[in-house]
């Protein structure tokens, strides 16, 4: 068992150390610090590690515990960037512990479940257990922004058959979350005078008429549509720009939208059903449309949707190993926001859980915390896991 091989201090502290690091998109070192640490780490656990750098100041850092077979069996991926301290209650990367909680940016979201994911590969190695499979830790970066460093494991072909993603779920086991992908709509019309508005096409009426059409048929529509766990799916208008003065018709406004999808809806449809609305706006309305993805804000490989089949082995060994640390009885979950586990299941095949200690609701708030027992024993939970899948 763990605690053979390693003490909650010890966990705890390299959680300390790790919310101590600053390490995101608004400073020049980005993950960098972050990365640095976990290696030397990882060397002076005689672990074998790797950085792999994607771009300045930017790597991705690597542990792996090889087994008789060189295919990685199981893969615990955590991304090493958080968010910006922002206006947090307290000093964002002095971390301190209250009330069994260990308050500091990124303690939820997700140095706790980094923590708990690199002890138990210290844990094994300490342990001089001989083991059949190849056990990986994958610290990512970018995963609050682009998610470039899981995409990196994927063009590289670092894939696993199985991996445990350590977003914050309260240590629930969850099987299946939703897409995400942003679109933009952009109705262009014809200008002329505020005077004369019947010589003109206004852009606005078109994109004000597509939105009625969203809020009053299609948001009806999606609600109607469901998968396991996860509900429906959903659409929300969240930018609309247009015009220039109020004497002057406007000839052109844009429409973004979030458009959260299904595991059994595809992306031809998600795009196929908006552009049909926008259609239906200028036939009625007038002008021309155009229809794009706002690639330049979420992932490359695209904000897929994640399932795994609530029979399959992982599942049910998490479950157990859950359970049996907890002693809580667990049942699959839906995760409420999106993760890298469907970068790896709908690029590389694998298998993937979402795994964590901390709440959701934690991450990114200003009073960010993780509860300490929930990190140790997440900590037990994946070295609970090591040796059932790879030992």
């Amino acid at each position: 068992m763990l605690k053979d091989f390693i003490t909650k201090e010890e966990v705890i502290q390299i959680t300390k150390d790790l919310v101590s690091i600053e390490g995101h998109k608004d400073i020049e070192v980005k993950e960098s610090k972050v990365a640095q640490y976990i290696q030397e780490l990882l060397k002076k656990e005689k672990i074998e590690n790797d950085v792999d750098i994607i771009e300045e100041n930017r790597p991705n850092v690597y542990g792996k515990i090889q087994g008789e077979d060189d295919e990685i069996e199981l893969m615990f991926n955590g991304h090493l960037d958080t968010i910006p301290g922002f206006n947090m209650d307290y000093e964002a990367f002095e971390p301190f512990i209250k009330d069994g909680k260990l308050y500091g940016r990124g303690s939820a979201d997700m140095k706790g479940g980094i923590a708990a994911m690199i002890s138990a590969l210290i844990a094994m190695k300490r342990s001089n257990a001989s083991l059949k499979k190849t056990v990986m830790f994958a610290g990512v970066i970018d995963e609050e922004e682009s998610s470039k460093g899981t995409e990196r494991l994927i063009k590289k072909g670092i894939i696993p058959k199985m991996a445990v993603i350590g977003e914050p779920t309260e240590l629930n086991i969850s099987i299946a979350h939703k897409g995400m992908e942003w679109i933009e709509i952009t109705f262009k019309g014809r200008s002329s005078h505020g005077s004369r508005p019947k010589e003109g096409i206004n852009a606005i009426y078109a994109a004000s008429e597509f939105n009625r059409l969203v809020y009053e048929e299609f948001s009806e529509k999606l609600e109607n549509r469901t998968f396991d766990l996860l509900g429906h799916g959903t659409v929300n208008v969240g930018v609309i720009r247009g015009g220039d003065d109020p004497n002057i018709i406007p000839d052109k406004c844009s429409v973004r939208i979030d458009r959260r999808w299904l595991p059994n809806e595809t992306l031809e449809s998600v795009h196929g059903e908006l552009e049909e609305l926008a259609k239906r706006a200028v036939d009625k309305i007038g002008g021309k449309y155009e229809i794009r993805a706002l690639r330049e804000f979420t992932a490359s490989m695209i904000n897929t949707p994640h399932s795994i089949d609530r029979d399959h082995r992982l599942v049910k060994e998490a479950l157990e190993s859950t359970e049996k640390f907890t002693g809580d009885k667990k049942e699959p979950v839906a995760f409420p926001a999106w993760s890298d586990a469907a970068l790896l299941s709908n690029n590389g095949d694998t298998e993937a859980i979402i795994l964590g200690p901390g709440n959701i609701n934690q991450a990114h708030a200003n009073d960010e915390f993780c509860d300490t027992e929930e990190i140790y024993q997440a900590a037990e939970i994946y070295f609970d896991l090591i040796e059932k899948i790879c030992k």
